[in-house]
């Protein structure tokens, strides 16, 4: 019988969305069945297998709409095997202390939910797709531009680890 998978996520210019596409794609490909949904539009995961948890991270802060989900959910989502990922452009150099750094934001998901696995990766920038004030941030103090770190092989490679977890 296939795994029912849930998979929430919360994202500010669309990486993470990518992300979580691209972790269904390769669960049905292992013959799961997955629904991908936002955090700001997603129900009760109740009567799924496993969740994962998808998040981008931005000045360290988890998105908050998968704040609220988790928060909403806590009791479900600790029945269920849960899973964490999240996309941030610090692990573009993907370094144990970026590891650490990234990791240690995802703390108050993880006091919450006790997830099974997280996978940490980088995304892209891409500035216009931010909202005026995070476009001023990144243009003007960060001197960001548009850059893409997405590393489909790590981010395949962890989805089929941790779908024989789930």
């Amino acid at each position: 019988m296939a795994k029912k998978i849930l998979i929430v996520y919360g994202s500010h210019a669309g990486s993470t969305a990518a992300a979580a596409e691209f972790i269904g794609k390769t669960f049905i490909e292992k013959g799961g069945s997955v629904d991908i949904k936002a955090a700001k539009k997603a129900g009760s995961p109740s009567g799924y297998d496993a969740v994962v948890i998808g998040t981008n991270i931005r000045a360290g802060q988890v998105n908050g709409a998968i704040k609220s989900f988790v928060g909403r959910n806590k009791k479900i989502l600790g029945k269920v095997p849960v899973s964490v990922f999240a996309v941030c452009l610090t692990m573009k150099d993907d370094t144990t202390e970026n590891r650490k750094k990234v990791s240690a934001w995802l703390a108050p998901l993880k006091e919450l939910i006790k997830p099974v696995d997280e996978g940490l990766f980088a995304g892209k920038v891409e500035i216009a797709k931010l909202g005026v004030f995070a476009r001023f941030v990144a243009e003007k103090m960060a001197k960001l531009n548009d850059q893409d770190h997405t590393n489909s092989g790590a981010i395949k490679s962890w989805a089929e680890n941790l779908y024989n977890r789930l």
